[in-house]
């Protein structure tokens, strides 16, 4: 059986400013093998995401973030 090893991080997105944009961050940060959670704050402009630390890391986080076009910070 494996383990999973569920840790809670946040990232500043810098960029988003519609609900749009919240959507994409979401959408990809979700794509993530090991993500099983994001809330994206347009208010905050951050992402809350809880990921498996065997599978996935904030680094890979971050770049499927900038991938969707926004600025990880």
């Amino acid at each position: 059986m494996e383990v999973e090893n569920i840790t809670q991080g946040s990232i500043k997105v810098e960029g988003m400013s519609c609900g749009h944009c919240q959507m994409r961050v979401k959408k990809a940060v979700e794509a993530v093998e090991g993500v099983s959670k994001a809330e994206v704050s347009l208010q905050n402009k951050q992402v809350v995401v809880e990921y498996d630390e065997g599978k996935a890391n904030l680094e890979k986080i971050k770049a499927a973030v900038k991938e969707a076009g926004y600025e990880p910070l």
